[in-house]
């Protein structure tokens, strides 16, 4: 079981609307729905990073998809429908390499 650690947020009260409204909805506590809105908003910003930095072409689509925590199929599904990035910007000799070792 992973350790949980104390940490207190101070919430303007739209924000607190806002967890209050996932509260009723997804009957949950307010802890609990804190930790999703947390993880979902943590899984968006990765998934934005990795997008940005492929877009700069700071990275591969390897390496984007490895930053947005995303199997690169998945990954690629996405930057599909992303705005800017289009898919024949990529050369395909690129999605053919072998994919690195993870860690």
């Amino acid at each position: 079981m992973a350790s949980k650690k104390i940490t207190g947020v101070r919430l303007d009260s739209e924000l607190d609307r806002n967890v209050e409204e996932v509260v009723r909805e997804d009957s949950v506590d307010k802890s609990t729905a804190l930790r999703m809105l947390l993880g979902e908003g943590y899984r968006e910003w990765k998934l934005k990073r990795a997008m940005k930095q492929l877009r700069e072409g700071k990275v591969s689509i390897w390496q984007a998809s490895k930053i947005a925590g995303m199997a690169l199929w998945d990954f690629l599904a996405m930057v599909k429908k992303e705005e800017g990035l289009e898919w024949t910007e990529f050369d395909a000799s690129e999605l053919l390499r072998k994919q690195p070792p993870s860690s």
